[in-house]
């Protein structure tokens, strides 16, 4: 998302990665769905849910999963601090912790 800063991927970085989050699809690509974030705080940034992360099962085409503007639950799986980048996922994953990168 356009004027994100690093403070507000330092915010999301300490989120449990159990914790689900609101979001909107800003995007969809070949490799996955660009998502904006809002946290309860009104803290925001977007992420990539990866085509792997979507749900489980084969994807053939991910314009059939999700749609511009279209609502969706996300969890934060890690963030890249020196990059302002942050992965997502829109499927329940067992025993995986927030990871943070780059501080």
């Amino acid at each position: 998302r356009a004027g994100a800063r690093l403070s507000d991927y330092e915010r999301f970085a300490d989120l449990a990665a159990s914790e689900w989050h609101k979001g909107v699809v800003l995007s969809v690509g070949r490799l996955g769905i660009f998502v904006d974030v809002t946290l309860e705080d009104g803290t925001r940034a977007s992420g990539l849910v990866h085509v792997t992360n979507i749900r489980d099962g084969f994807i053939r085409d991910i314009r059939d999963e999700a749609k511009v503007g279209q609502d969706v639950q996300v969890r934060v799986v890690s963030v890249d601090l020196k990059r302002c980048l942050m992965r997502l996922s829109m499927k329940e994953e067992k025993g995986v912790g927030s990871q943070r990168f780059g501080s």
